[in-house]
């Protein structure tokens, strides 16, 4: 088994929708069922220069993606995260590997200072996973999102750049 972080590609479009399409994905993500294939490939032919996306590769499928988006002004210092992961590859490493890659990114190649992310508070194992990779809960946004008929509790979390500006 050969895993690969890369940057995104134009032709990685199908596979993400896919991705984000599925029964267990989609209402942990903010996508919605009605979204189309063709949004998506129009965005990724003309994605910001401040958006940074990597897929996770598994012996030529594109089994994950992830990104990150710079902010600008006086919040240039800050990414916003986001990851989805095939869910038949959940609790394989796949989404520890794109954190990895999205943080050397955040850290050694862009300097951000500080990475946020949302997770919807039903969502325990990817919180977890994200703490894993040190970022912390900053509070909770009550019924920030919906999801499935209802609305969902989104848990902020962030990350501070280690032996950066604002190292806790």
């Amino acid at each position: 088994m050969e895993l690969r972080i890369r940057p995104v590609r134009l032709s990685d479009a199908e596979a993400i929708y896919k991705i984000c399409m599925q029964d267990q994905v989609m209402p942990h993500i903010i996508s919605l069922p009605s979204d189309r294939l063709e949004q998506l490939e129009e965005r990724y032919r003309t994605l910001p220069k401040n958006v940074h996306e990597f897929v996770a590769e598994l012996n030529g499928n594109v089994v994950g993606h992830a990104g990150v988006v710079q902010l600008s002004a006086r919040r240039s210092h800050v990414g916003t995260f986001y990851i989805a992961v095939d869910s038949n590859y959940h609790s394989k490493g796949i989404g520890t590997a794109l954190i990895t890659k999205i943080i050397d990114l955040a850290d050694n190649w862009l300097m951000l200072e500080r990475v946020e992310l949302g997770v919807l508070v039903t969502n325990s194992r990817a919180q977890a996973l994200y703490e894993r990779h040190g970022f912390v809960v900053e509070g909770k946004k009550t019924g920030a999102i919906k999801s499935a008929g209802r609305f969902v509790d989104e848990v902020v979390m962030s990350r501070l750049r280690p032996h950066g500006l604002l190292s806790r």
